[in-house]
């Protein structure tokens, strides 16, 4: 209770003053909350108060509740502080008129008036009210989805594109939301296109004011004239369209309520048709009384008008010239209801006060109502008025009206306030895009300049232009179909992004909207894609292309650090759990063994090369940069946190596949046991560890130095590059404050080792380390020399080098024919890397054979070791060399064999063979030397060599022996690695 009853002290004193709040206890702290129409989102920490501030009474914050209430709410966000969410216009709007009524008013302004009796007409009863429900069965499920994610946090700008971007992430968020713009675009053309059609076939030819012509251009310029009343009223005035909202619902629904009674008033009598209709005039034999005008009958309630509106009748749309069918006939009538999304839109730019509550209740409440109307309205129309008038006067309603003039009133008002709804919300969702950088500098000019009521003046011109566009289309009837597409992937979209938090089970997705099901979602989103295709499988193919290309695009490039998150993460973390619960270690088998590496890293500037390396060595498997620091217990300062974002930057921006894994311990060994124990997870845990070179070399900067012109991370010049290097250390002074970028978190890694510093790891650790690997049952791999590997030159050089194997133990070269488990292992190893690019291409994998002689014995040797390759698929070269003038330095090789047993344990003294297997022993100089020797001989053009590992010895007093007997073996030799194998790797069986 004392910390909310702090939060809340908090709270009201940041808002109990005005705009600019200074919280200051003896100057600890101030912040201040400005007006931003884009950004909503300010940040403050709570525990800097004086503990006074948990003294303020309950009854004072009760007092400023309701207050505080209305300007803020108290969020979560993806940092460690609450977040408060500052409103910079006042919140006023009801479900009512700020839901309910929006959207009423956009299903209903076309269909009502204009549209129901064209789809009963050519549908019949039966068909409208299938369609009717199929478009019912889409919108409800859509609506229970939208619902579910208005009441999951708090919604900015862009409306219903905020929803899907911040739950489906960047990529699919910007893809969608260009969906939704060109939707609410093409809508808002639809929108114009209908009233000029509603005021060409009133007031146009053959009507009795006559004042409007009906040529395709002439109508160009009158929706262009209602286009740009639509852009004033959006730039001067557009907060009065959110207050007049209800007054035309009132308007439009006693319009409606006339035509309702005038079905039961009026009695029978001709219904004129209009002229603009050319595909009925030109049948002169229809003429009635030989006068200039064709008529209908309106019958009233009659049984045989009735019986002939029941069925299907597809005939010649006389707006398009083009023969009507049930996809035509469909996709008009679900272009005309495409207001769902209006309630959800008006969130941000119409100021509700409680969304979470009004857009489930309102939405609802909206799309029930408009389907009665309908429901109704089908009905009345099909008892009372013929199929001749419905299918040649799609405004039938004027003639049957009471008083004619409401219905063209009721169009006007419903219309218009559905043009400037489509214009407002459209330009939000492009302004919503330029702020969220989602195409970068592209759309940045987007967001300057807005009008004293938040609109975005360039994105109003922009929408505002293309409407103009959308006009060239034509008529209402053929702006439709394209319209329906665009929707229906809208509302799929939102489904979709439902569907996936659902079933991501993420915890924060807990809506207050308990009416959602991941059933609703899947029916939605599959009636929606359905009906997509089956409108125009053409129109759905390109649109759905075109937004897949977009996602492609927007996967490529970086974004900036975003605060809002991905599903794909979500959904990721869900996959991966449950596969990593499948995976039982007790079930692996060695036909299925895979690389499962963990690099001890000390520093990554001196190794970028090795990591470089072992990132292709992987195979597809896991790969674990580990890095220990030490520190004293009582060190609170947790500097892995600090560091951990650079490691981070670096695998990403290097393209490398691996995760990081950092630990603090009071010695590097304890740290090493805690990597190699707790790595991985299940059974995806290190089988593989590898570790740099221990020798008094003194390290590189690889990283500075290393070539990028590959990486798509820099792809600006170097100049800037090194500009951006000189200033990095400058930049993350404070790293609180600041955002820093990938490329100057790579370079905030540690200086190196200068020559007089002394090592932070002796000899002794060194080799303990590796005997813990051993005894943790793990392979051990001594990686030198990869400082001078130059991975970049492989391609360009013209000479192919080499990737050589020698599987040999040198401190035991009586075995020098026979292959064990080491011996295996690095077979698999350097096949690994030669199956990676570039080494695929430009290296030869060679395996040499080290005999005494050429005899029997040695082509024996030769023939196995082909059959082995053979039976392992390893395609290389093999090669025999005779080392009888090196293993001749070999003085007493047995009585020193003997000696070194004696020296041991009792438990330890066993056959020589044992020894060879489990035991270090010391050889002679010149041997080792020799060995090294003839190494080099061989390797002129080799990338990389893989070396036998022996055991280190059981006798610590021999570990700096040990560390010298391979220093002497590696000298001067191309990037090596030392090899110990600890379990089988390879399977010749299927």
């Amino acid at each position: 209770m004392n910390a909310f009853g702090h939060l809340r002290t908090r709270i009201q004193r940041a808002f109990s003053s005005s705009t600019n709040t200074n919280i200051n206890s003896n100057g600890q702290e101030s912040f201040s909350i400005s007006n931003n129409h884009f950004s909503s989102y300010y940040r403050f920490n709570l525990p800097t108060d004086r503990q006074t501030n948990l003294e303020t009474s309950l009854h004072t914050l009760h007092d400023h509740e309701n207050s505080i209430s209305q300007s803020t709410t108290v969020i979560n966000s993806n940092q460690s502080h609450p977040e408060i969410l500052s409103n910079s216009s006042k919140r006023t709007l009801r479900t009512i008129p700020g839901v309910f009524c929006p959207i009423a008013l956009s299903m209903l302004a076309i269909s009502i008036f204009m549209r129901i009796g064209f789809v009963l007409a050519h549908a019949g009863v039966f068909q409208t009210l299938l369609q009717l429900s199929l478009c019912f069965v889409i919108l409800f499920c859509t609506l229970l989805s939208i619902c579910s994610l208005s009441t999951n946090g708090a919604i900015e700008s862009g409306g219903v594109y905020h929803m899907i971007s911040r739950a489906l992430g960047p990529e699919f968020g910007g893809a969608i939301g260009v969906l939704f713009f060109s939707a609410q675009v093409i809508g808002n053309g639809q929108s114009v296109a209908a009233l000029v059609e509603a005021l060409v076939d009133s007031f146009g030819p053959g009507s009795k004011a006559n004042i409007f012509y009906s040529t395709r251009w002439w109508r160009f310029l009158y929706g262009t004239i209602i286009n740009c009343l639509s852009l004033l009223t959006c730039l001067l005035g557009s907060s009065l369209y959110s207050m007049a909202a209800f007054s035309i619902f009132i308007l439009v629904s006693f319009v409606y309520l006339m035509i309702v009674i005038s079905f039961f008033i009026r009695g029978p009598h001709l219904v004129l048709i209009p002229k603009v209709n050319i595909y009925a005039y030109q049948n002169e034999e229809q003429i009635f009384n030989k006068t200039d005008h064709l008529y209908g009958h309106y019958t009233s309630f009659n049984s045989s008008t009735w019986t002939g509106n029941l069925y299907a009748n597809y005939t010649i749309d006389y707006t398009t010239g083009d023969t009507t069918n049930f996809v035509s006939v469909f996709g008009v009538l679900f272009s005309s209801i495409i207001g769902l999304l209006s309630g959800a839109n008006r969130v941000e730019w119409g100021g509700l006060n409680n969304p979470s509550r009004s857009i489930p209740t309102g939405s609802i409440s909206a799309t029930l109502y408009v389907f009665v109307i309908y429901i109704i309205e089908t009905l009345l129309i099909a008892a009372t008025t013929d199929r001749y008038t419905l299918l040649n006067n799609y405004l039938f309603l004027q003639e049957i009206n009471i008083w004619q003039p409401f219905v063209i009133i009721g169009i006007v008002f419903a219309v218009f306030s559905a043009c400037l709804s489509g214009i407002i919300g459209a330009s939000r969702i492009l302004q919503a895009l330029a702020i969220d950088e989602i195409f970068g500098p592209l759309l940045h000019w987007l967001k300057r300049g807005t009008t004293r009521y938040g609109n975005p003046v360039a994105a109003v011109l922009v929408t505002f232009v293309l409407v103009e566009l959308t006009l060239l289309i034509g008529s209402l009837n053929k702006i439709a179909r394209i319209v329906t597409i665009f929707f229906l992937l809208a509302y799929f979209a939102v489904n979709l992004a439902c569907l996936a938090l659902d079933l991501a089970s993420t915890p924060n997705f807990r809506p207050t909207f308990k009416y959602f099901s991941w059933h609703t979602a899947v029916i939605g989103a599959i009636g929606s894609i359905i009906m997509c295709f089956v409108v125009s499988t053409t129109l759905a193919s390109i649109a759905i292309g075109i937004l897949t290309g977009l996602i492609a695009i927007l996967h490529l490039r970086d974004f900036p650090e975003a605060s809002w998150g991905s599903i794909s993460q979500a959904l990721i973390f869900h996959q991966v759990r449950k596969y990593l619960l499948l995976l039982d270690p007790r079930k692996e088998h060695v036909k299925f063994w895979r690389p499962q590496i963990l690099l001890l890293v000390s520093n990554p500037r001196s190794t970028i090369n090795l990591i470089d390396c072992v990132n292709d060595m992987k195979k597809g498997g896991l790969f674990i940069l580990g890095h220990v620091k030490t520190s004293a217990d009582d060190d609170i300062d947790d500097s892995c946190s600090r560091e951990y974002p650079h490691w981070i930057s670096l695998i990403k921006q290097m393209k490398f596949k691996a995760f990081v894994n950092m630990t603090a311990a009071a010695n590097i060994r304890d740290g090493v046991m805690h990597l190699m124990r707790l790595s991985g997870l299940g059974g995806l845990r290190p089988n593989t560890v590898i570790l740099g070179f221990y020798d008094d070399t003194v390290p590189e900067d690889k990283l500075n130095s290393r070539s990028f012109a590959k990486r798509r991370w820099l792809k600006t010049n170097l100049s800037v590059f090194q500009r951006q290097r000189s200033t990095s250390s400058n930049i993350y002074q404070n790293s609180e404050s600041s955002s820093p970028s990938d490329i100057y978190s790579t370079l905030q890694f540690a200086k190196l080792r200068e020559e007089d510093e002394e090592k932070q790891l002796d000899i002794l650790t060194y080799v303990q380390i590796v005997k813990d690997a051993l005894h943790l049952n793990k392979s051990v791999c001594l990686a030198r020399n990869f400082i001078h590997l130059q991975k970049d030159n492989l391609e360009s050089n013209e000479r192919k080098s080499f990737i050589d194997i020698w599987p040999v133990n040198f401190i035991f070269p009586k075995t020098s024919t026979q292959f064990d488990i080491t011996c295996l292992y690095m077979f698999q190893l350097a096949t690994i890397l030669s199956m990676v690019k570039p080494w695929k291409t430009h290296t030869i994998l060679r395996v040499f054979l080290c005999i005494d002689a050429v005899n029997e014995n040695a082509l024996h040797a030769h023939y196995y070791l082909d059959e082995l390759l053979k039976q392992l698929r390893i395609k290389a070269q093999t090669r025999m060399i005779s080392w009888e003038n090196v293993t001749s330095l070999l003085h007493n090789y047995t009585s020193e064999l003997v000696a070194s047993v004696t020296t041991n344990s009792t438990e330890q003294q066993s056959t020589t063979a044992a020894v060879a297997s489990d035991s270090f022993v010391d050889v002679n100089d010149e041997y080792i030397r020799g060995i090294n020797e003839l190494i080099r001989q061989q390797s002129d053009n080799t990338s990389c060599l893989y070396l036998y590992l022996p055991r280190p010895p059981r006798d610590r007093r021999l570990s700096q022996r040990y560390m010298q007997v391979l220093d002497m073996l590696s000298k001067d030799l191309p990037p090596t690695m030392f090899v110990h194998g600890v379990s089988s790797v390879t399977c010749t069986r299927l």
